[in-house]
């Protein structure tokens, strides 16, 4: 007779296993990327197939005693899968396999011990690297998004919030096994947690799968100079705009954006930008973080809102759509689009175009 925490046990397997092979077996862009994110769904689901296998009483023993050794893996992975979907020059070096020591030392211990090496400070130590791993997650998705605004005119770049609500879910998941091991320790029988703990990683799971290969497919991720640059501006001293040599950049900046329409590029970058105005990039960065008080994207896309408010206020036909206006201003994300739109305006394009028409 299967209980409910069975079937849960089944769906993730099931569900787990098709979604890793389909991912395996269809590698051909983004490589390194999706197979760690196949690794990730194919390692939870070999861990709940044994937890399943030990509640039936197959190789109980077995299934248990190894039971802490996955935890180990899970905080490597996800920080690697985060790098892959942030940095466009991401890549495997030797030096990355010191982040493999604490699965192999538990690995070792299991072997050694005949089982007996998964005991409480095993877990401990799992949940705290856990959740060091986690916290470095967030913290280079948040050094990603200063880079993308500094570098970058495209607003859909920095929608990396799956992810962050993916952590906090894995978050939640370590935390409530922490809770589920304690109520062990003192003998409490607490089902409605085990419940909980497989209920989000089922979530996890799918959340991973299809926003995986949706939106993170798009992107590119950044290289090392344009961290360099996003370093740089953070310890420096304001430019004094007002000087003459400066005034005349800001006007060349200036000519080119109205006359050339260079912003109508949806990948335009600063170092291409910087390169069409015979500027440095670092003067330019620091021209428009200090004269306009604005990072790169929000300065390109304010610009892009302008030519859009003119052309829907004056159309080239009757006919023409607010994709059409969207694509034309050098946006290529509806959501973005309208976000940037009604940041600035306070209406979205329907409704400014509703009251102009």
């Amino acid at each position: 007779m299967f209980s409910f925490t069975n079937v849960l046990h089944i769906i993730i397997v099931f569900q787990g296993t098709l979604l890793s092979l389909y991912i395996f077996l269809s590698l051909k862009k983004n490589v390194k990327r999706n197979f760690l994110l196949a690794f990730i769904i194919g390692i939870l689901s070999l861990q709940i197939l044994c937890i399943f296998l030990a509640n039936r009483n197959i190789q109980s023993n077995l299934f248990q005693s190894i039971n802490c050794i996955y935890g180990f893996l899970y905080g490597p992975l996800l920080f690697f899968y985060t790098r892959s979907i942030t940095r466009a020059d991401f890549k495997f070096k030797w030096p990355d396999l010191v982040h493999g020591v604490p699965f192999l030392v538990t690995l070792l211990g299991v072997v050694i011990t005949a089982g007996n090496f998964c005991q409480p400070q095993i877990y401990i130590a799992y949940a705290t690297i856990m959740l060091i791993y986690i916290m470095s997650c967030f913290l280079e998705i948040r050094r990603y998004k200063k880079v993308v605004q500094d570098n970058y005119s495209r607003l859909d770049w920095l929608n990396l919030d799956w992810l962050q609500w993916a952590f906090l879910m894995f978050t939640l998941i370590v935390l409530v096994d922490i809770f589920q091991f304690s109520a062990f320790l003192f003998k409490l029988n607490l089902p409605q947690a085990e419940i909980a703990t497989y209920v989000l990683i089922l979530a996890f799971i799918n959340m991973l799968y299809f926003k995986g290969l949706g939106p993170a497919s798009r992107l590119t991720g950044i290289y090392q100079a344009d961290i360099d640059l996003s370093i740089s501006m953070s310890h420096r001293l304001r430019r004094n705009t007002e000087l003459e040599e400066n005034q005349r950049l800001i006007k060349r900046l200036e000519e080119n954006l109205n006359e050339l329409l260079p912003f109508k590029d949806p990948n335009l970058t600063i170092a291409q930008l910087a390169q069409d105005i015979d500027i440095p990039k670092r003067t330019l960065s620091e021209l428009i973080n200090d004269h306009y008080d604005k990072n790169f994207v929000d300065f390109i896309n304010s610009f892009r809102i302008n030519y859009a408010k003119k052309r829907l206020m004056n159309p080239k036909d009757p006919g023409e759509t607010i994709l059409e206006v969207m694509y034309e201003a050098g946006f290529n994300s509806k959501s973005s689009f309208n976000t940037a739109f009604k940041k600035k305006t306070g209406l979205t394009p329907s409704e400014f175009k509703f009251t102009v028409s």
